[in-house]
């Protein structure tokens, strides 16, 4: 999973293909397996997979993505409860789907905000929200002039600086890049966030990793939902994965006894059964 997190990127451009009957029904395997499990708060998501840039074939309705896509032949969306928490699940559990979709050699990206929510309205249980949803096909040879305009404006290339984001029992003192952590944070650095905000933010303590939200002042303003909250399920997510891929012993938990006050806190990952991160 880890070759697929360095792998993977934002495919807005597709070819003129549809999917084979093998890789559908991977892709409907896929997301039958993510339903059963839970993020780190508990939270499952219903996720559908629409063969199609319609949903609900009842009532068709157009998914519609602003031009943000083009030939994409097919979505996966879902819905979750519209709770911070849930949110942070939702991005946990989602970014599974779409690194198990890189594998597979197909192209995705994360729309937040580029579709036509009302879309998806038949799937909602009470209090629930579709947060973000993908399309799902094979990539095309070339960017579409459109889609190089987006990478441009949104700067996805680039990441900021491994000491700017990571931290080492307070936010005065970077973490060091040869401490044990730190090639799993990597996996976290190089992660999607809206907007490529990066707001999420590590501090190491001993065998722990506390993770913070540093909201990015008056962004995502207007929305149903907390769209940050997405990034820090993506986060959470890609350290997880970095951790299963070299066996180590852990444990998620929410730490009341935390470092700092001054980041909105979120959850905590600590090695277990005195086993060393090294």
């Amino acid at each position: 999973m880890v070759e697929a997190i360095n792998k993977r990127r934002s495919v807005r451009t597709f070819q003129k293909k549809a999917l084979t009957k093998e890789d559908q029904q991977a892709i409907k395997d896929i997301i039958g397996d993510i339903q059963k499990k839970k993020g780190p708060f508990g939270n499952s998501a219903k996720l559908v997979f629409y063969e199609s840039s319609y949903a609900n074939d009842d009532v068709p309705v157009k998914i519609g993505t602003y031009g943000f896509v083009k030939d994409a032949p097919a979505f996966v969306a879902g819905c979750v409860h519209n709770s911070f928490e849930g949110i942070v699940d939702y991005g946990y559990l989602f970014e599974d789907v779409i690194l198990k979709f890189t594998e597979l050699g197909l192209g995705t990206v994360w729309l937040g905000g580029t579709f036509k929510r009302e879309a998806f309205d038949y799937i909602l249980g009470k209090g629930d929200i579709v947060p973000a949803i993908t399309p799902v096909g094979y990539i095309a040879d070339n960017q579409s002039i459109r889609e190089k305009i987006i990478v441009g404006v949104a700067q996805s290339r680039q990441r900021m600086p491994f000491e700017s984001l990571f931290f080492e029992n307070d936010l005065n003192t970077p973490l060091k890049i040869k401490h044990p952590f730190s090639k799993y944070l990597e996996l976290v650095r190089i992660g999607p966030s809206a907007s490529n905000k990066q707001p999420w933010r590590v501090i190491v303590c001993g065998n722990k990793a506390h993770f913070y939200l540093e909201r990015t002042p008056n962004y995502g303003v207007g929305r149903p939902f907390s769209i940050q909250a997405l990034d820090l399920g993506i986060a959470i997510c890609h350290f997880e994965k970095g951790l299963i891929e070299d066996q180590k012993t852990y444990a998620m938990l929410v730490d009341s006894d935390h470092p700092s006050k001054e980041l909105e806190y979120i959850i905590s990952f600590e090695c277990i059964k005195g086993q060393q991160i090294i």
